[in-house]
């Protein structure tokens, strides 16, 4: 891989295995939390403990597209391209996602529980009520920037997650996940998705935005995802 790219052993805190990867679990850290946040722990670890010009966050298998090698050819996005995007931009996320039949709270609330939403709105309400309207137009929005993805200068990336990790801290004791699935566990990290496009779209005027295609190297199974969509959607049912 690119040397750009950094490794990181998500919820080694609570595992055994020792990949040789870089640690979520050192320095100041909440890697014991990575069954609700994910994905969010490496943010969380890069925010306190990394430095660097640029910080952004991919995944095993989903990258922002570019013609760096990767682990199914060349094609996701290269250090020197890296470079060239932050020049001119402040922020680069994902190219959103398009909801057709239902807006971003409904797919929510027909895919997970909607009272995460209402605990979240609640938050914002109370301690960051400049956001309100950008989390409704969110909601009300049809398109949505996925999987937590992004990349951004150092010190947008401070404020971002100055901003996102309160809030999620916020809506732990709302939110109780006892008698959820381990897929419907993955709470904070999900809200973090909804929350970085809220985050973006408050602060478009002061940062230049940039939205990037994003590859997954196993392929996207997009028929299944849009015939199990439509399912919750008619039938009002979703994992417990």
């Amino acid at each position: 891989m690119d040397p750009a790219y950094l490794p990181v052993h998500v919820g080694k805190a609570r595992s055994d295995l020792n990949l040789g990867y870089q640690s979520d679990a050192d320095g100041a850290n909440i890697s014991l939390k990575n069954e609700s946040y994910c994905e969010l722990t490496a943010i969380y670890w890069a925010w306190k403990n990394l430095q660097a010009d640029a910080i952004g966050l991919s995944h095993y298998r989903r990258y922002f597209r570019g013609d760096a090698p990767g682990p199914s050819g060349s094609n996701v996005l290269s250090g020197n391209q890296m470079t060239e995007i932050m020049a001119k931009s402040d922020i680069a996320i994902g190219r959103p996602r398009n909801y057709v039949v239902e807006t971003v709270e409904s797919h929510y609330r027909h895919g997970h529980h909607g009272s995460d939403l209402d605990a979240v709105r609640m938050i914002l309400a109370d301690a960051a009520p400049d956001y309100v309207p950008s989390f409704e137009a969110v909601m009300q929005s049809r398109r949505l920037s996925l999987y937590n993805m992004f990349l951004m200068r150092a010190e947008v990336f401070n404020s971002y997650a100055a901003w996102l990790f309160p809030i999620l801290e916020a809506s732990e004791p709302l939110i109780d996940n006892a008698k959820r699935d381990s897929y419907q566990r993955r709470t904070q990290g999900y809200l973090g998705e909804r929350l970085l496009n809220v985050w973006v779209r408050a602060n478009m005027r002061e940062f230049r935005v940039k939205l990037l295609p994003i590859v997954n190297t196993e392929g996207e199974p997009k028929l299944t995802k849009g015939v199990n969509m439509l399912r919750r959607k008619v039938s009002g049912s979703r994992r417990a």
